[in-house]
């Protein structure tokens, strides 16, 4: 047992403590939110952030803060089509250098003609062009591995989506699922990466997705939306941070002054404020997502995201301005979101499915290694590993 659960514990215990007497302070800064959001100045708001005041990240509020809309009817008729992945990173202590990546779909159709679709697609990335994004300045190319891995599977999920929105018959009302938000935060500036990479996977790879996708649902009743669960934003309290603190949307800056002023709402995250405020299969306003990443490489394609009640947690919801924008679109994405997470005990089945054809678990990343090593030896080609590789395999002790 490496672990000394002894020291372990007692620290547990002082964390537990220290959580319960924070309790009152963040009960108190509740109920400021929910002061503030009965009162939100939504006009002088945005005109405010318009102008800049709050800088480049300010949340646009697209509604008074504390609305909320009922439940709509769910159709009868309706597919649900869903996208998850996972992937095996480049590790250097293979014998080969490569990554793959494993993508599972899903289209539940429901109603008078029922159906399950489902399928798994492995790819395999070995070849030296496709292990790399190519800068066309001629700068130092970028290895895809580690985020930016991340960021290219979030991408081919995107476009593995828009072939199964394809394949479905157009008549049906649908809705696109995608396990996560919608916004590419991870590939933000401040990490190094050049703004190639993310004009390839961002722009060129999950925007065009997105649009095309778009462009189908222009054609027949589809929405899209990506599923946020336990999520921990605070973009909705910052909008009353910053109508209300002196110290704005910062939360530690707030946290920095010896008496926090009677008003503040500090660092109270959205779904708490939203679980006092929405019943069950109710959802709040809609919100607008503000980054430098959706103004420089979505295509124009605005993010908007509202908070739901599916009776067991408080969920985000992403949705592309071409969904939020259809009023027809909007009550679909409500009522089959709900629909979903009751059916599938809490979460929506349809990503329940996609996971399971998607995960790779430690059983076959195992089995993905010895694959890759043999097919190496049936060929004379060397068979190297580490010496640390080689000994998390062997236990001497």
């Amino acid at each position: 047992m490496p672990l000394d659960f002894v020291d372990t514990a007692a620290q547990i215990e002082g964390m537990a403590d220290e959580l319960r007497s924070r309790r009152e302070l963040r009960e108190h800064r509740l109920r400021n939110a929910l002061d503030v959001m009965r009162d939100f100045p939504v006009e002088a708001y945005e005109e405010r952030r318009r102008r800049g005041e709050f800088g480049g990240t300010a949340p646009e509020v697209k509604e008074p803060p504390d609305t909320v809309h009922g439940l709509p009817e769910a159709p009868y008729d309706h597919t649900v089509a869903a996208v998850d992945g996972s992937h095996i990173d480049v590790d250097r202590h293979l014998a080969a250098r490569c990554f793959l990546i494993n993508t599972g779909s899903v289209a539940l159709t429901y109603g008078s003609q029922p159906g399950v679709e489902l399928e798994g697609r492995a790819r395999l990335y070995a070849k030296a062009d496709e292990m790399v994004i190519h800068d066309p300045g001629g700068g130092a190319d970028q290895r895809i591995e580690g985020a930016v891995l991340g960021a290219k599977r979030t991408a081919e999920e995107m476009l593995r989506l828009v072939e199964v929105v394809r394949s479905l018959p157009g008549d049906a009302p649908t809705l696109a699922l995608v396990d996560g938000p919608l916004v590419m935060l991870g590939l933000i500036g401040g990490r190094g990466y050049g703004d190639f990479v993310r004009r390839e996977l961002v722009e060129e790879g999950f925007a065009a997705a997105l649009e095309e996708l778009g462009a189908l649902a222009a054609e027949r009743p589809l929405a899209l939306a990506g599923y946020v669960s336990k999520p921990g934003y605070t973009e909705a309290a910052a909008a009353l941070r910053y109508t209300v603190c002196e110290s704005g949307a910062s939360a530690t800056r707030c946290e920095a002054v010896a008496v926090p002023c009677e008003e503040c709402v500090g660092d109270v995250q959205d779904r708490t404020i939203f679980a006092s405020l929405l019943g069950r299969g109710e959802r709040s306003g809609l919100f607008g997502a503000s980054s430098g990443i959706i103004r420089e490489h979505y295509r124009g394609i605005g993010i908007d995201f509202f908070y739901v009640n599916t009776g067991d947690e408080i969920a985000r919801v992403e949705v592309p301005s071409w969904t939020s924008g259809d009023e027809a679109g909007l009550a679909l994405t409500h009522s089959l979101v709900v629909d979903q997470a009751q059916r599938g005990r809490g979460y929506p089945v349809a990503l329940m499915e996609a996971h399971e054809k998607a995960v790779i678990n430690g059983a076959d990343r195992r089995y993905f290694t010895d694959l890759v090593e043999q097919a190496l030896y049936e060929r004379d080609m060397p068979v190297q590993t580490s010496e640390k590789a080689l000994s998390k395999r062997l236990r001497w002790l």
